[in-house]
């Protein structure tokens, strides 16, 4: 089947040695990545679908000597025929990107999905070994896209998914219930043929939610109440999955299309506290019980949850619960 992807090189970086394998338009079965015995274990495939549409997935684990290590996977060299809206959605895990369009590297994972539109992309792949990884991606053309949804519409998916001017590359948040047909678009156990129609109707079923999300609601205006209650509830499941530093109020209300004073008021109004109260709460809870009931070391838990130094974390941790972290291990211990 044609695609808008002409080529898709990796240039592995877990080897000891040069390797690098090439794939095009056509599906790809899967294919194991050459991975030392101390790193790990994965691979990836892709598929060719139908309405010109392209899925590949892959899948990494980590031995757990490297675990919590930052690991390059590959440099990642895509070419397209056509300006190509690609989306990578992660299953399980963390991953850092840097590539070519971004001034900065981009992380995705825990509910926030990366976007790119471009007619090709130099992408370098760094795991976070702390979890598995699996990840899924769609790459569609423009043409297609337009052909689908229609061509205003996808002009204004483009536009609300902030991938102008071309190129251009961003992460966004997405509630679960937009990105769960993609997730979901590899899991039925079926003949090969069958399989991609299930595929096929899943990734299209993921194109029209996405398209309903971004673009059904005014993006600069309060929008409707269930609306506005998608949007909070997707800042709250990304900041109960959020590890190490905060984002800055300003930083969040970007990624999630808001100005910081509304998101703030949002989240206030559906969970009774400020944002910044909610998650100095949650991580100050989930320390509690990480100090009570493991040995993990103070200072790895201050980094875990952001705190620049570990005498902060213990401050915050007394101020809290009126006892620092160490006497809580002491008073289980005698």
């Amino acid at each position: 089947m044609n695609t808008s992807v002409r080529s898709v090189t990796f240039d592995w970086l877990v080897s000891p040695e040069p390797v690098t394998s090439s794939s095009n338009s056509a599906d790809m079965l899967w294919m194991d990545a050459p991975f030392t015995r101390d790193i790990g274990t994965g691979g990836v495939e892709s598929w060719a679908l139908a309405m010109d549409m392209m899925v590949t997935h892959s899948r990494y684990q980590f031995t757990p000597e490297i675990a919590g290590q930052l690991v390059p996977l590959a440099t990642i060299d895509v070419r397209f025929s056509e300006p190509t809206l690609m989306v990578q959605t992660l299953l399980k895990g963390r991953v850092i990107q840097n590539d070519n369009i971004s001034p900065r590297d981009l992380v995705y994972g825990d509910g926030v999905d990366l976007f790119r539109y471009s007619e090709q992309a130099s992408i370098t792949a760094v795991m976070d070994t702390s979890h598995e990884i699996e990840n899924v991606t769609l790459m569609i053309g423009q043409s297609r896209l337009s052909d689908l949804i229609g061509e205003p519409l996808a002009q204004t998916l483009i536009q609300r998914l902030d991938l102008l001017p071309m190129p251009k590359s961003v992460v966004k948040a997405v509630p679960n219930h937009v990105h769960r047909s993609l997730h979901d678009c590899l899991s039925a156990e079926y003949s090969l043929s069958l399989k991609k129609l299930w595929m096929q109707a899943r990734v299209l079923d993921f194109i029209t939610d996405l398209s309903n999300y971004f673009c059904d609601k005014k993006r600069d205006g309060l929008g409707t109440e269930k609306q506005t209650r998608e949007r909070v509830q997707a800042v709250h499941e990304y900041l109960l999955n959020l590890e190490g530093k905060l984002p800055t109020i300003d930083a969040l209300a970007a990624q999630f299309g808001r100005s910081a004073r509304a998101l703030n008021e949002e989240f206030s109004a559906e969970y009774g506290e400020s944002i910044f109260n909610f998650i100095v709460n949650h991580r100050l809870n989930s320390a509690y019980a990480a100090v009570k009931n493991t040995p993990v070391p103070l200072k790895q838990l201050a980094e875990k949850l952001g705190y620049a130094h570990v005498n902060h974390f213990s401050a915050a941790f007394r101020k809290k619960f009126g006892h620092p972290p160490g006497s809580l291990r002491k008073d289980l211990k005698s």
